[in-house]
């Protein structure tokens, strides 16, 4: 295409169609240096998802990240000035002969006859950092925004073949009857009241390195000595391979719409366990150490009307931030986002939920009393808990697991506290990760959503851990359950969840889970031991392990259930409803006005 303006060009301006390719292949080279420091830094390919973040979280992730470092912007000045070294060749009498000619046109030629797969073979049998480092970052970038566009405009194109939908109504393909079991009450002793509600959101929790069964160990060891008396659920998987999803989809089971739930302009009306508690008569908040509106976090909480929101401009001394790097730290750290709930919310008779989000373990993976942790990596190195192979997947991502060792430690104290206080006794936590790191190579392609889930509380009877495979989508429907059965909570007869709860989970009960990969991404789905990822079917087994299969048949069935979900989504981002105006607000009426 390029070409083929220069040549019209040069008809009008010889000198017009030069700059012209000029600013071409500058344009070119920036575009590669960027794509490829994108990779190099954050460990994925990007797409299309480059313009679902405005202008100030794109200023934050590139500076909190050191992608704005002094050497990262001389490389790029140095790349930029180097496009004029062609043009000057070019320009020189000596090269302007028919045997430099046929060289260039026989290299091109040659080039473009290579298949688009051909790299492919290098990195056969790699983890999906090998795999994705030989993949053309310039194709995969344009390729992810013609699918973005098109899923824009789904006008364009067909919605494609109507399989049977999640809901029985077409207008509002999500909306069902509430009918989950409560699987979680047997598991508890009854409390004279209603028990609180804590979920903690850990940054980057993933199951390879927060259990002596992950490929890389046990480096939480707070976290999976508590697994033992709470409910484990080990083969969990999170909604999205970053954090925009978890907040609508582990506290409303919530569809993903276009980008992202918190992605659309206004958000629909929606149930979630924040209004649902609310108006159950429970204190609701939201704890983070960073900017609530990033990821439109803040457009969720306030949409949702919760009673207490603290991000980053609640904290002053004596609490930390974390080290800057190119002068922009991501936030206060963990320690002090669990001092301040602590501080927060005072000892009271009314119940109360929270939602607590980690930051600690997000990349660049600076943290305070840094040399602290490194000694505790060091120590938990000269154990014989780890196998070699641990060992050497360890010693590789060194600073990524220090963070993690800070975040056990946070915990650890948290609870040390939260026991002091009378409200201990009855109160419930959920633990879990948003996604596992991907700044850690990802063995797997079902690596990036396998995160632990853990149910803590002083109630439990005894530990339990469960084997099936469940995600973030099903938490909501089951905690709800579990409060409308034991305690009377008011819950809506009509739901839009996606998850079946966690006793049914992924199984052959279920429609299957959607994962999101990145906001323009929706290329996973489990189903039962199957998983597929942009078409290619993985077998999974008892562990989360998962291997290639050729399976037309199954490949097909999930294929069916994933296009029913994807189509049904659609029906919901375009109509921008997910159930009647009446369903919302009869609910709400009769919540207030229950005795």
């Amino acid at each position: 295409m390029g070409g083929l303006i220069y040549l019209i060009l040069q008809f009008v301006s010889i000198p017009l169609a030069r700059l012209q390719a000029h600013l071409l292949l500058t344009l070119v080279v920036v575009m590669q240096y960027v794509l490829f420091l994108y990779f190099a830094e954050s460990r994925n390919l990007l797409g299309a998802d480059l313009f679902y973040y405005n202008t100030a979280d794109l200023m934050q992730i590139l500076q909190a990240s050191g992608m704005l470092s002094i050497t990262n912007v001389a490389l790029l000045i140095l790349l930029v000035v180097g496009t004029y070294i062609p043009f000057w060749l070019a320009s020189r009498k000596p090269l302007k002969t028919i045997y430099v000619s046929i060289t260039v046109f026989i290299l091109g030629l040659a080039a473009s006859g290579l298949p688009l797969d051909y790299f492919k073979r290098f990195s056969a049998g790699g983890d999906e950092f090998v795999q994705n480092s030989v993949r053309s970052k310039w194709r995969y970038f344009l390729k992810s925004n013609v699918t973005n566009y098109l899923d824009e405009h789904p006008g364009m194109l067909a919605f494609g073949a109507q399989d049977d939908a999640v809901g029985s109504n077409e207008s509002f393909p999500f909306l069902h009857d509430e009918d989950t079991k409560d699987m979680l009450g047997p598991y508890f002793e009854k409390a004279a009241s209603a028990p609180n509600l804590v979920i903690i959101i850990v940054e980057g929790l993933g199951h390879s390195y927060s259990s002596p069964a992950g490929y890389i160990g046990n480096f939480t060891p707070f976290i999976d000595d508590l697994k033992k008396s709470s409910l484990y659920w080990d083969n969990n998987l999170s909604s999205s391979g970053r954090t925009f999803s978890v907040l609508s989809t582990l506290t409303g089971s919530l569809p993903f719409a276009s980008h992202g739930f918190l992605e659309q302009d206004t958000l629909p009306k929606h149930f979630s366990l924040f209004n649902i508690l609310q108006a159950n008569d429970f204190n609701t908040g939201f704890f983070y150490g960073g900017d609530a509106h990033f990821d439109f976090m803040q457009k969720y909480m306030d949409s949702n009307q919760i009673d207490t929101l603290i991000d980053q401009k609640a904290f002053r001394a004596p609490y930390k931030k974390l080290p800057e790097k190119g002068g922009e730290s991501w936030g206060y750290e963990d320690q002090a986002v669990f001092n301040k709930l602590l501080e927060v919310q005072q000892v009271q008779s009314k119940p109360y939920f929270h939602v607590l989000l980690t930051l600690s373990t997000h990349n660049p993976f600076l943290i305070n009393n840094a040399a602290y942790y490194e000694q505790l990596f060091d120590q938990r190195m000269a154990t014989q808990t780890l196998t070699a192979d641990q060992r050497k997947w360890a010693l590789e991502n060194r600073t990524q697991l220090v963070s993690v060792l800070n975040l056990d430690d946070a915990m650890s104290q948290f609870f040390k506290a939260y026991q002091r206080r009378a409200d201990y006794g009855n109160t419930i936590f959920v633990i879990t990760g948003d996604h596992a790191m991907p700044e850690i190579p990802l063995e797997s392609k079902i690596d990036r959503y396998h995160v632990p889930l853990i149910i803590y509380s002083p109630l439990l009877k005894a530990g339990h851990t469960f084997h099936n495979k469940v995600t973030h989508f099903d938490v909501t429907p089951s905690l709800l359950a579990y409060y409308r059965e034991n305690y009377g909570v008011h819950t809506p007869k009509q739901v839009t969840w996606i998850g079946k709860g966690l006793e049914i989970g992924t199984s052959a009960k279920s429609n299957g889970a959607a994962m999101m990969q990145s906001k323009n991404q929706l290329i996973d789905f489990v189903y039962g031991d199957y998983h597929l990822s942009d078409g290619q079917l993985y077998q999974l087994d008892a562990h989360m392990n998962e291997e290639p299969i050729v399976d037309e048949s199954s490949r097909e069935l999930l294929s069916k259930r994933f296009n029913t979900f994807k189509n049904n989504n659609k029906r919901f981002y375009t109509s921008k409803q997910l159930f009647p105006d009446s369903i919302y607000t009869n609910y709400f009426k009769q919540a207030i006005s229950k005795p």
